[in-house]
């Protein structure tokens, strides 16, 4: 099983990726973020055998679920827990995929620090734990991928003494994705790459921050400990991130035993 999770940063703009990405990749499941759009025809990529499930609207989120085959019990948003929290429905899509439920998430950027912004953006991270405590148990098996937004430790940013304060390398947000994991989830990449340092999803596209591999590693995948246990790889994927007109994240794949 192939799972890769990758912030578009516009689908229109990158549709031709997403289609090479599904070539050329081939995944079982594809979770997209900022998808930026409305609406996208579920039959798009039917010829290559997909179908996609999205959340959208005319904001700047957007969230999406690609898979090659039909996903059951389907939610967007905080569906049954916190329906009052409309900007949830632009950020969160699950459904089952076999026997393992998926999500794809996009976590505010939540800047600038101290704003109603970064606040939400906390309480959106402790929600979403409240959400796995409702309707999961950490024996189950849970996926979640998508950009969160937060580089946990400092080997996941480049420079972690001049970005500690700043937003997604802050203290409160990492301890709140700290939280979030201590409910029982696993990092992938840290399951296969414990201590490897200058591993980044995310580069400003500014002063050749990826040519210069001056990133941050905002966008994972977490699994349960099922999955854990049969997790094979991790690759974060640059080839994409190095395209022409690019998204200014990299797509993060990880392979499973069957």
């Amino acid at each position: 099983m192939r799972v890769i999770t990758w912030n578009v940063n516009s689908f229109n703009v990158r549709a031709s990726q997403v289609e090479r990405l599904l070539l050329e990749k081939s995944p079982d499941i594809l979770l997209l973020q900022e998808t930026k759009k409305e609406r996208i025809d579920p039959n798009l990529f039917k010829s290559q055998g997909y179908v996609i499930y999205h959340a959208g609207g005319k904001g700047r989120n957007g969230v999406a679920i690609i898979t090659k085959e039909p996903l059951t019990e389907v939610r967007v948003g905080f569906q049954g827990f916190d329906e009052e929290d409309p900007q949830a429905r632009e950020r969160i899509i699950g459904g089952r995929w076999r026997d393992i439920f998926v999500f794809s998430i996009y976590v505010p950027n939540g800047s600038p620090v101290d704003s109603d912004y970064f606040y939400y953006k906390i309480q959106f991270i402790f929600k979403l734990r409240e959400y796995l405590e409702r309707y999961f148990d950490p024996q189950d098996k849970v996926l979640l991928g998508g950009d969160f937004n937060v580089a946990p430790d400092p080997i996941d940013v480049y420079a972690p003494v001049l970005l500690d304060g700043q937003v997604c390398f802050h203290e409160r947000e990492r301890k709140a994705l700290k939280y979030l994991l201590d409910w029982g989830l696993y990092d992938a990449l840290r399951v296969i790459h414990p201590n490897s340092k200058g591993l980044y999803t995310w580069w400003d596209y500014q002063f050749s921050a990826f040519k210069r591999n001056l990133g941050m590693r905002l966008d994972h995948i977490f699994i349960t400990e099922p999955l854990r246990k049969i997790i094979k790889s991790v690759e974060i994927d640059l080839k994409t991130r190095a395209l022409p007109k690019p998204s200014d994240h990299a797509p993060l794949i990880v392979d499973f035993w069957d």
